[in-house]
């Protein structure tokens, strides 16, 4: 008793010198709250509902079943769904894991992406969730896999095993600051299978990601293991970012 007593005290003194804070609003976090938004800013983040292309979840114009982009053109990734638009507090939740260290924020976007997944049907059979890779110099600078902790997450939810089976072997540019060749260009040769072809042939695959801005980054990861006799790959985020040409 004494032992929880102590910890509590020092939970307290912590919480009062150091206080964790909403990742939006920036307003101090009520003791014991799990966080990473207030009760406030998580009614704000608004999901990622159709008309959207049915392969790559862009916007699209009501009654329209693709974009211009995907109608009648074959892709590696066969299909992209995302929990939230990427807008406000959806912003500035990844941003706390990118950029500011919380680990937290990044498990409690898995498992609302745990919780999401019922939202779309059409994403079953998955044998296994494949976190994007970082490179191992960002994996190192950042000191986590941000994708490795919402798959963790997310496969606590929905039990289906996590693998990382995809390495990346050079480090590249933002995707998001570069243009439709650019980021072509940039994620050229950027990904390779880290396991035997045996562990991926026939298997049916999800990746997983934070952002989805024009789903390059997700194509470029499924060829790698389509190419590895994959059965099919999908791509599942937290956010999507529409309207960017890709």
């Amino acid at each position: 008793m004494l032992f929880m007593d102590t910890a509590s005290i020092a939970q307290t003194v912590l919480q009062i010198v150091w206080p964790v804070i909403c990742a939006h609003c920036r307003e101090d976090l009520p003791k014991n709250h799990n966080g990473p938004l207030c009760l406030a800013c998580r009614q704000t983040l608004l999901p990622h509902e159709p008309p959207f292309c049915l392969r790559c979840a862009d916007r699209v114009t009501e009654g329209m079943d693709f974009c211009p982009r995907c109608d009648g053109k074959p892709h590696e990734c066969r299909l992209i769904r995302s929990v939230f638009q990427y807008r406000e507090a959806a912003v500035s939740l990844v941003h706390a894991f990118k950029f500011r260290g919380r680990r937290s924020a990044a498990r409690a976007a898995g498992t609302w992406m745990g919780f999401a997944l019922d939202r779309y049907p059409e994403i079953e059979g998955i044998d296994a969730l494949v976190p994007m890779p970082l490179h191992p110099a960002r994996r190192r600078e950042r000191g986590y896999n941000q994708a490795l902790l919402m798959a963790e997450t997310l496969s606590a939810t929905s039990g289906i095993p996590v693998k990382e089976i995809v390495r990346r072997t050079r480090a590249t540019k933002p995707q998001w600051a570069l243009g439709r060749e650019a980021r072509a260009e940039n994620l050229a040769d950027a990904f390779a299978l880290a396991v035997p072809a045996d562990d991926v042939k026939e298997k049916r695959l999800l990746l997983v990601d934070d952002v989805c801005t024009s789903g390059a980054s997700l194509e470029a990861c499924a060829k790698v293991l389509n190419d590895a006799g994959a059965a099919w790959v999908g791509g599942y985020s937290l956010v999507r970012q529409t309207g960017r040409d890709s």
